[in-house]
């Protein structure tokens, strides 16, 4: 009779407890073996990620600009002129050209008196123009008769030398007749065009002219605006004129979110109210600064200082300066100064802008150069990571200054490698 098998059952193998402890610590010891051979494995390999992942850079000696970026306000020894009565403006002197004090700058006209002059000037201009456009096609006509003229007058000639050379006397005598007239047409057509100048000559004249008499004889003015002063005369107006003066006491106090610019430009031919002011006079010829920047105390520029200041925006060419005065500013930020600054010349980029990004340099400084991104910090030292044999090692340095792209330090030699973005 066919019986199934019974299976055998596995054998149970008997451990005394100081065997089981063994075989645990066996395996703890294997997994703590496995952990420090992975370690040393990325320690060896990680100066080589850091290499690959981060770039480093070269140190070399040379100077560094001092340098802070700011915010400035243009301050000018200025003052706004005010019209006493409503009306038309036309101005005698234009807007950047100096008058002499007490010269004619404005006039202020009868508005009526003026559309209507300006009505009749429009319509004499509209038809000199149309002649002086008449004038100018019939120009181009005769430059091109002209020119048409001179080169059949180019060709007859070399044929003229043809004939000469082989002595065909005939078609030589004829090709000599024949040059006779296109000369002659080529006279008739130079004095033809001399006229046509000299007729949009007039003409141009005539609605100068005609311009001239209309502003003078057929309008009067009601009001005649003068130059307090010898001045630059400029139409453009913000409102903060007696704000950013140099003779504000509390100039260095200003905080700008407090006085909100209004800039308009007052044109020819605008209408303007009576008490609005129409133009403003630039009296003393030089060009201060009201600066905010972030300045560490101990670098901040004191009263007598001397300083360049750099417009990114408009140029280069860093301008020499002298510090009149500075204040720290808490009220803003921890670390923001307000600098009173005279250029050491007149801008006249800045006649017309009441604001501009600046960089104020302070000193040069001579040392060892490195990218900023390349200083860090461990408490309140400075330092780098330097690469030595495919690793980054920390060496501290002193800081002798920086700005937004390099730092000059000591304490590295030229030539090192160091870690640049470091954390």
């Amino acid at each position: 009779m066919w019986t199934t098998p019974r299976r055998k059952r596995p054998r149970l193998e008997e451990h005394t407890p100081a065997e089981r402890a063994q075989k645990r610590f066996a395996k703890a010891a294997a997994v703590v073996v496995v952990a420090v051979l992975s370690y040393s494995l990325f320690a060896a390999i990680r100066p080589m990620i850091m290499m690959r992942s981060s770039g480093t850079a070269h140190a070399y000696s040379g100077w560094v600009e001092v340098s802070f970026p700011g915010d400035a306000v243009i301050v000018r020894d200025e003052r706004t002129r005010a019209t006493p009565i409503s009306g038309v403006i036309h101005f005698v002197v234009e807007t950047g050209e100096r008058a002499a004090a007490g010269a004619v700058v404005a006039e202020v006209r009868d508005r009526a008196a003026a559309e209507a002059a300006q009505s009749s000037s429009l319509r004499a201009e509209e038809e000199t123009n149309r002649f002086v456009q008449e004038c100018a096609m019939r120009e181009q006509r005769e430059k091109e008769r002209l020119s048409a003229l001179r080169v059949q007058i180019a060709i007859k000639e070399t044929e003229l030398r043809a004939y000469t050379d082989r002595k065909d006397a005939k078609n030589a005598n004829r090709l000599h007749a024949e040059l006779a007239e296109l000369r002659q047409r080529e006279d008739q057509a130079v004095d033809a065009l001399a006229r046509v100048r000299e007729e949009a000559r007039a003409a141009a004249a005539a609605v100068a002219e005609a311009k001239r008499r209309s502003d003078t004889s057929s309008t009067r003015a009601l009001a005649v605006l003068r130059a307090f002063g010898a001045a630059l005369i400029s139409t453009h107006i913000d409102g903060l004129e007696a704000v950013y003066s140099p003779a504000n006491p509390d100039l260095l106090g200003i905080s700008p979110a407090d006085h909100t610019p209004y800039p308009r430009a007052c044109s020819e031919g605008d209408s303007v109210a009576a008490g609005a002011a129409v133009f403003r006079e630039v009296q003393n010829l030089r060009t201060d600064l009201l600066v905010f920047a972030d300045v560490p105390e101990d670098a901040a520029p004191g009263a007598e200082s001397r300083v360049r200041v750099r417009f990114p925006r408009l140029a280069t060419e860093a301008v020499p300066a002298t510090v009149i005065g500075s204040r720290r500013r808490p009220d803003m930020s921890a670390n923001t100064w307000s600098f009173h600054i005279a250029l050491d010349r007149y801008a006249t980029t800045l006649t017309d802008l009441r604001s501009e990004k600046v960089t104020l340099v302070t000193e040069r400084v001579s040392g060892i150069l490195v990218p900023r991104s390349a200083l860090a910090r461990k408490g309140e030292d400075y330092g780098v990571w330097l690469l030595r044999t495919n690793r980054f090692i920390w060496r501290s340095v002193t800081l002798l200054g920086l700005n937004e792209e390099e730092a000059a330090v000591e304490g590295i030699r030229e030539g090192d490698r160091v870690l640049v973005r470091a954390r």
